[in-house]
């Protein structure tokens, strides 16, 4: 619409008539408008793509790290840049597992070669006339002795190829109570479910074994249950004691550490201080995790997390 004034002061209003758009060239203008902007944009994803596959393929790398910190070996296919970023990994897992296998090595036969030394002077301890000295000497060789059978072990399970086998959580955690009750440390069972899992058996008991073991010397009374939670299977280890400092809990699973040197008992049940830390590796080998935190009211919590074994999808299987 147009609006004009006029002299005496009137409007005249009219309509005004828009042309139409040009036809042909201008649709064809669009269409091929349209084309370039579809051409550009997939080139720019392609190349986007080609940029940053490299990366993609670090991070799923990366994430797939297993709870021994192996790299997965990947294929060198693809382009260019995919082929130096799998490559560059692949030299970069097989660096770590070189190192791995060399510090295992060294533990290994210096646990080993501990043993002759030893030996000698055990027998020299034994020809002590002095009582009490005699047996503080027997005492202190006992604890090295268990540090070098912990380092081996230790060793042992960070390269155990076992083959894992369907098991019932429940039953191993009644086994682990029964042998604790025969070395006339207290424990107990507690809340059990049937839980089906794919472990270790073996592997899996020595772990359990030394939480249940923590947990009977330091708090007191140990106290296992077997449930399912969120779809996982759980093996809880509960104790009656103090606790452990806050402060204290990020450290617990390092090799050797102890909370309390002064207060390590003898015996048996008596540790290294890397009962903890081959009880993770341990775990985390089976594709589970191993937390520790204070209760609310009183004692310590360990816990396992292990993958549930479907047991209906085992029964359809052995059918």
């Amino acid at each position: 619409m147009a609006a004009v004034r006029l002299a005496d002061g009137r409007y005249l209003v009219t309509p005004l008539g828009m042309p139409p758009p040009p036809q042909g060239r201008f649709g064809e203008m669009v269409a091929w408008l349209a084309l370039i902007a579809a051409g550009t944009t997939a080139a720019t994803a392609f190349a986007i793509s080609r940029l940053t596959r490299p990366l993609s393929l670090i991070e799923e790398a990366l994430d797939s790290v297993s709870g021994t910190g192996d790299l997965p070996h990947l294929e060198e296919t693809g382009t260019t840049e995919v082929r130096a970023a799998a490559r560059t990994i692949n030299r970069l897992s097989d660096q770590l597992r070189a190192a791995l296998e060399t510090r295992m090595r060294i533990v290994a036969a210096a646990a080993h070669d501990l043993r002759t030394p030893m030996t000698r002077m055990r027998l020299r301890a034994e020809f002590i006339e002095d009582d009490e000295e005699r047996e503080k000497w027997l005492h202190d060789l006992e604890e090295v002795d268990r540090i070098a059978d912990s380092a081996i072990r230790l060793v042992r399970e960070e390269v155990r190829p076992d083959m894992k086998v369907e098991m019932s959580l429940d039953r191993l955690a009644r086994e682990v109570v029964q042998d604790l009750v025969s070395m006339s440390l207290p424990a107990e069972v507690g809340r059990m479910e049937p839980v089906p899992v794919l472990g270790h058996e073996l592997a899996l008991k020595r772990a359990v074994r030394n939480l249940a073991i923590n947990a009977a010397t330091h708090g007191r009374k140990a106290r296992l249950s077997v449930f399912v939670e969120g779809g996982t299977a759980v093996l809880e280890v509960k104790d009656e004691g103090p606790g452990i400092p806050e402060h204290l809990l990020p450290r617990v699973f390092e090799p050797f550490f102890r909370i309390d040197p002064a207060r390590q008992p003898s015996g048996p049940a008596s540790g290294a201080g890397l009962g903890m830390a081959i009880a993770k590796e341990i775990v985390e080998r089976q594709g589970g995790s191993l937390s520790i935190f204070n209760a609310t009211t009183r004692g310590l919590v360990q816990i396992i997390r292990l993958p549930l074994l479907d047991a209906r999808a085992s029964l359809r299987k052995s059918a």
